[in-house]
């Protein structure tokens, strides 16, 4: 079996008289949608801010591509490979929609900001651009700013400077909230096509789309993991209908 792409073990992080993550060991694999549930306040973006470096833990270990990188900051992180979406949106509103993802290009590329103004004149990275806006279904609006976007709009848009990055993982925090049925439906095709360029550590309410999308799932409580397995195994165990799907014991 092939190492993991992400490897946490014994993680644990406490806020005052809050456990937000109890002795927490998971794994993301190369080429699977590992989600990861659980009740409000069960501690699934406390993870992901671990993950990414935004919040230290107390104590276990973070191994990245089978490296430690409990000591990088959340910067070194993202060089390194690892692409976040945040439940708050992070776009520049009255940029554009290709600006946005020029901004993205061009620190890939590692171009300087303080060129901007050519930058849009670089065809090469201009068709870059285009091309992620293609993927995620935005081509027809990249002359709109962000602020002119639907709610769902801006979420593709994440997607696609997500996928701009060229990550080695997509940590995304509820991508689908706020969308409607349509939205969701049009992100979970492009999740599909997501995980062939890298492995997805999904944090979701909307079960139905966890259900759909998921090869694993992590149920996280109190910020302990009560169960990790397949749709099929979590759908059917007692304790996690209890803590989070809602049916009485």
């Amino acid at each position: 079996m092939p190492n993991p792409v992400i490897e946490i073990t014994n993680l644990s992080k406490s806020f005052g008289a809050i456990q937000a993550t109890q002795d927490l060991s998971l794994t993301l694999n190369f080429g699977e949608i590992h989600a990861l549930i659980g009740p409000n306040g069960a501690g699934k973006s406390t993870l992901i801010k671990q993950i990414t470096g935004y919040i230290q833990p107390d104590q276990g270990q973070i191994r990245f591509l089978g490296q430690a990188i409990n000591q990088l900051s959340p910067a070194n992180r993202a060089k390194s490979g690892l692409a976040q979406t945040f439940q708050v949106s992070s776009l520049i509103m009255e940029y554009s929609c290709v600006d946005n993802l020029l901004l993205v290009v061009q620190a890939r590329s590692g171009s300087s900001f303080s060129f901007f103004a050519a930058v849009r004149d670089d065809q090469r990275l201009l068709a870059q651009a285009h091309n992620y806006l293609e993927q995620v279904g935005l081509s027809e609006r990249h002359h709109l700013p962000a602020s002119a976007l639907s709610h769902g709009e801006r979420r593709q848009l994440e997607i696609a400077m997500a996928l701009a990055l060229e990550p080695k993982a997509f940590l995304l925090d509820e991508p689908m909230a706020g969308m409607d049925p349509a939205g969701v439906k049009n992100l979970i095709e492009r999740l599909k096509e997501m995980r062939l360029q890298a492995p997805i550590l999904l944090i979701e309410h909307d079960m139905a789309a966890v259900f759909a999308l998921a090869d694993r799932i992590t149920v996280l409580d109190y910020g302990r993991i009560i169960a990790t397995g397949s749709v099929d195994s979590i759908r059917n165990n007692e304790q996690v209908q209890t803590a989070y799907l809602g049916v009485a014991p």
